[in-house]
């Protein structure tokens, strides 16, 4: 195996799907890259993931260990640390005074790199709700295509206040057709959740609108399930309760310190890609991944999105040698 450079071509921040993926994407090109895995990630507690060909219903963290063991075992450009960035910037490296990045972990050891693939993924913000912390990710799910097939038959909870609440009761209805909404107070007046409270109760669903209190786990599986203590009346019990909360940048401060621009979506900020087909970001060197730019945040989407966002930046050195070249040759591109 080659000696570990001091600068490499790639830092890539995040050991999740997406950064796997990004990882055996440059292995593949024999470019040099150095990945961070903080060992925290979104789906802890998830115990089979789906959708993904030749691993459906398969435990993440036997996937994580497969992947990064075939990455370390058969290529020699990428080395992985694990370790929590608390620090990125642009930064001059190197004798030919690159401008390139430089990384910090949480015990103030520095990383520098030429491009940086920000793949950390994102954290669900719970609502203030008793017991809601207890029951995910065990009897609450924010995917009904990612898990709701194996909780089929068992009635089902929908709590959603939203524009969003029919096509929740639409993909729930697969699975169940006990169907209830639960709004945790009034619905909303907004007219176009209004017009979708009436397409849902058309499609079969009931609506309870009283002040949840609790939320309590009565066992392990769906049939157990989960039971909803309201203020006033009586208890419901559930096989699950379909909720897709708010999720933020878990690396927030990252993309803060990089000055990466954001936009902001119904179910919370990502940030913001300026060519999708390489995920490149608002900063030039800097592309992005997975959850962290991504709606719609499932395993082999963050896949791709990560294969992606390395072949960015691959394109992007490849085309500085190019300039350089160009360069030492005296000639200007055609």
């Amino acid at each position: 195996m080659p000696p570990r450079p001091s600068i490499f071509d790639v830092l890539i921040i995040g050991g999740g799907p997406a950064g796997l993926a990004s990882a055996l994407t440059v292995a593949r090109t024999r470019t040099t890259a150095l990945v961070f895995d903080s060992k925290n990630y979104r789906n802890a507690g998830v115990t089979h993931m789906h959708t993904v060909p030749t691993r459906d219903h398969f435990p993440p963290s036997e996937f994580r260990s497969i992947a990064r063991e075939q990455i370390e075992s058969r290529y020699e450009t990428v080395w992985f640390e694990n370790k929590t960035i608390t620090h990125a910037a642009k930064k001059t490296i190197g004798e030919s005074k690159y401008e390139g990045f430089e990384v910090k972990d949480s015990d103030g050891a520095t990383y520098q790199g030429k491009k940086l693939i920000l793949a950390t993924g994102s954290t669900d913000v719970f609502p203030e709700i008793e017991g809601y912390k207890e029951n995910w990710p065990q009897h609450i799910y924010q995917c009904l295509g990612c898990d709701g097939y194996e909780q089929r038959g068992t009635p089902i909870g929908v709590l959603d206040n939203s524009a969003f609440v029919a096509h929740g009761v639409n993909m729930a209805l697969s699975f169940d057709p006990r169907v209830t909404i639960f709004t945790n107070g009034s619905t909303s007046t907004d007219p176009a959740v209004q017009q979708q409270f009436r397409i849902a109760k058309t499609y079969g669903a009931s609506i309870d609108e009283r002040k949840i209190k609790r939320l309590v786990n009565n066992g392990p599986t769906h049939k157990e399930g989960v039971t909803i203590e309201f203020e006033k009346g009586e208890p419901v019990t559930l096989g699950f309760i379909f909720h897709r909360p708010t999720t933020v940048n878990r690396a927030q401060h990252l993309v803060e310190q990089l000055g990466l621009e954001c936009t902001v979506t119904p179910f919370g900020t990502i940030v913001k890609v300026e060519n999708p087909m390489f995920n490149s970001t608002s900063v030039k060197g800097v592309f992005a991944g997975g959850d962290t730019m991504s709606m719609m945040k499932q395993v082999a989407i963050s896949m791709a999105d990560g294969l992606k966002s390395a072949a960015g930046a691959g394109i992007e050195l490849g085309s500085e040698k190019a300039e350089a070249a160009l360069r030492k040759l005296g000639e200007e591109k055609l």
